[in-house]
């Protein structure tokens, strides 16, 4: 590789390390910038039979992990708070696991465009009986989504089987994650995985 090819590959790799910081950034909001709960929702494969799975592990790498491999603290937080998740549900950990788990996060500009009705006046020539319309003025607010998705995916077929998926509106402020925030979105997304292994 000639100067120009490394300074390209490393202006690539530059790019990809950013995008997954912002992405890590988006669940560190997710959990910390807002007083709401995020909305939860799942899709399951009808085809999966879950009365047969009795363990699980993690992805080799992660969607939360550099895109180099590298395991991240954030990678590391899920995992935690995941496994306490399965093992509540008496799934077991194994090196030949039934379920394979993964991570996504993701933020996103949005733009929230309302029509707002603005009051009437008074016009002399209707004697100050009632008010006309006003008319409206267009309101446009700018936010950001964060997004956090839970994959599980059958091992056997290598098959989507179920996921959770918590977003919620981002607040302003960032501050630095902790493992009890992780533990509270992963709860809130199991919350509404009905399967067990017991």
């Amino acid at each position: 590789m000639d100067k120009t090819d490394m300074r390209c590959f490393s202006l690539i790799q530059e790019g990809f390390h950013m995008r997954r910081v912002l992405q890590i950034g988006a669940l560190v909001l997710l959990m910390a910038g807002c007083a709401s709960a995020p909305r939860v929702t799942t899709n399951t494969n009808p085809t999966t039979d879950f009365a047969s799975f009795r363990t699980y592990n993690f992805m080799p790498t992660l969607g939360t992990d550099r895109p180099n491999g590298v395991q991240t603290q954030l990678s590391v937080m899920l995992m935690t708070a995941m496994s306490r998740e399965m093992s509540s549900r008496g799934y077991q950990r194994s090196d030949n696991p039934d379920l394979l788990v993964n991570f996504f996060v993701n933020t996103e500009q949005r733009m929230d465009v309302r029509q707002v009705p603005t009051p009437g006046s008074f016009h002399g020539y209707r004697f100050n009986r009632y008010a006309t319309w006003g008319g409206y003025r267009t309101e446009v607010r700018h936010y950001r989504k964060g997004t956090l998705v839970i994959d599980l995916v059958d091992a056997r077929r290598n098959m989507l089987a179920w996921e959770g998926i918590a977003q919620q509106r981002l607040g302003r402020s960032a501050q630095q994650i902790t493992q009890d925030q992780v533990d509270d979105v992963v709860r809130q997304v199991m919350a509404v995985f009905t399967h067990s292994a017991f």
